[in-house]
């Protein structure tokens, strides 16, 4: 089955359509770095213990690489070089040569570029083309078809699920009480007495909406306070609060780095790390996973080509539950006068001894950083996003990106939860030791029964590694029938053969619940093998 997958392309594709016209071909230099890279990447993929390394001539088949893990190195390619593979091109490959020739025919094919496709003269603008198949919207049906494959297969869509009322960690959902695991509510603040009660205050004196964006009249003094507070936290000279940690990252990259600029970001980087690179005008690339070995050779190349390089990490990578050695990190920027983005979204309140995030973790200054960004949305208990980190780039961020001068501010409610959230942080330390406990308490149970949770450690975000979207999905569901609300997360989120069920970890959650989840788990996943 995996051999005819192989040779017939079916289902690699992400989309569907015809090649653009090729309009250069790489090289003998350029098809040689090529060859490296793609039996780098099916290296990557391979089975741990295969001895005889690949070579162009190597039948991809016979080398221990199924349907699932050629999709695994595809998909590292598309990353690696900007493109998409369409299901033709993946017609008839056999050998790792293969891979290889259609890599160079198509690398620079402008259509997998994102160029913009023009209408021909000859086709009036109000006479429209017909749409493929007479369907105005594919992606509509594509996402229909999606559905019924779940129906026809006895799966219910993971997405959506509706809470009717959250209690701590416990949620109901069609009227039946479940242990949640899907919360970013890691230490127990969104519900705690007195972050509610600074809330309400807030809604009283300023209403529950700012109003306006902060520029031109939706500022208040609980913001205000709350930049402060955020920067003493952190410790970086100043910090500004922007309505949303997706905007944040999506608005600054385009609007900070431009032409003459690289960005180079962790392979593994939020989408709104990825998509705010996109829409710069700068060089941007990524590199691998935690890799600061690449990352310094890349600059080594690289750095002489451009004004100004950033480099994106995050504190802790909500998919997998690891982290970036910082310290490390901060010398190869240094070595090479380059700038360090970190985005805390899920370290800040979780990492550290006093959970002021992944500095604290290290025992290193923030100031040794350039850019922190995170939210108020998982730990802090409330929403929205804030930058921290020098004194002027911070105030210049706070006053000219568009995320922050055209964002209605972050509402009144939010912003004070946030900053009672930190004072409880700092007054409640028990919630972060507990937090700990419940984590590493989870982690073990987990390897105690063979469950495969990848590189997480230290932290609170843990995968369990199901093998395909089918039985991640299915565990899920099984797991909800039995009174526990875990969400899979699928491909293309994740690779394909990387599909899992993750679980946020609280300080809420107490050991009869997380023994009671690890028992109802490994008996479901032995149970579900699809």
């Amino acid at each position: 089955m995996a051999v005819d997958i192989l040779q017939t392309g079916i289902g690699f594709a992400t989309s569907a359509g015809r090649s653009a016209p090729v309009r250069e071909r790489p090289n003998a230099h350029g098809r040689a770095a090529i060859a490296e890279v793609v039996l780098e990447a099916l290296e990557s993929v391979r089975p741990s213990g295969s001895r005889r390394r690949l070579s162009a001539s190597s039948l991809i088949a016979e080398s221990g690489i199924d349907s699932d893990r050629f999709l695994d190195a595809i998909n590292w390619l598309e990353g690696r070089y900007q493109m998409r593979f369409h299901a033709s091109w993946l017609t008839g490959i056999r050998t790792c040569g293969d891979l290889m020739q259609r890599v160079a025919d198509h690398m620079f094919d402008a259509a997998d570029r994102g160029a913009v496709r023009t209408v021909p003269l000859s086709v009036s603008p109000r006479e429209p083309q017909a749409a493929v198949g007479d369907d105005a919207w594919p992606e509509c049906r594509a996402l229909e078809d999606r559905f019924a494959a779940l129906d026809a297969a006895g799966l219910e869509s993971p997405f959506l699920l509706a809470n009717e009322r959250v209690d701590g960690r416990l949620a109901t959902i069609r009227g039946r009480e479940t242990i949640s695991y899907t919360s970013f509510d890691y230490l127990g603040l969104a519900g705690h007495p007195d972050v509610k009660r600074a809330a309400k205050d807030a809604i009283d004196r300023f209403g529950c909406s700012a109003s306006a964006s902060r520029m031109v009249g939706g500022n208040n003094t609980v913001l205000d306070d709350l930049d402060a507070a955020l920067a003493d936290f952190i410790g970086t000279e100043r910090a500004t609060m922007f309505p949303c940690g997706f905007g944040t990252n999506a608005s600054v990259f385009g609007h900070l780095f431009g032409a003459g600029d690289l960005i180079l970001y962790d392979e593994l980087a939020h989408t709104s790390i990825v998509q705010g690179a996109a829409l710069s005008k700068a060089g941007k690339r990524p590199f691998r996973h935690n890799d600061y070995h690449q990352l310094d050779g890349l600059l080594r190349d690289l750095r002489s080509q451009y004004r100004r390089v950033v480099v994106a990490i995050e504190g802790v990578y909500s998919m997998d539950g690891d982290y970036p050695d910082l310290p490390k990190f901060i010398e190869v920027k240094r070595r090479h006068d380059a700038l360090l983005y970190v985005d805390e979204a899920h370290s800040i309140g979780t990492m550290g001894p006093e959970g002021r995030g992944i500095c604290d973790f290290f025992g290193v200054d923030a100031r040794e950083g350039d850019l922190w960004m995170g939210t108020i949305s998982k730990a802090l208990g409330a929403q929205g996003g804030y930058l921290a980190g020098p004194e002027r780039l911070i105030r210049y961020l706070g006053l000219t990106t568009p995320a922050f001068v055209f964002s209605t501010a972050c509402s009144p409610a939010n912003a004070a939860a946030a900053l009672e959230a930190i004072r409880v942080i700092r007054r409640e330390p028990w919630r972060l030791a507990r937090l700990r406990e419940r984590s590493d308490l989870f982690l073990k149970l987990c390897a105690d029964i063979g469950l495969n949770t990848g590189e997480s450690a230290d932290t609170p975000v843990i995968p369990v590694i199901l093998g395909s979207s089918t039985r991640a999905m299915g565990v899920s569901q099984r797991l909800l029938e039995e009174g526990i609300n875990a969400r899979p997360i699928l491909y293309p989120a994740v690779r394909e053969s990387a599909a899992r069920v993750r679980f946020f970890l609280t300080c809420e959650h107490t050991e009869e619940q997380i023994i009671h989840t690890a028992e109802a788990l490994a008996r479901i996943a032995a149970e579900t093998r699809v």
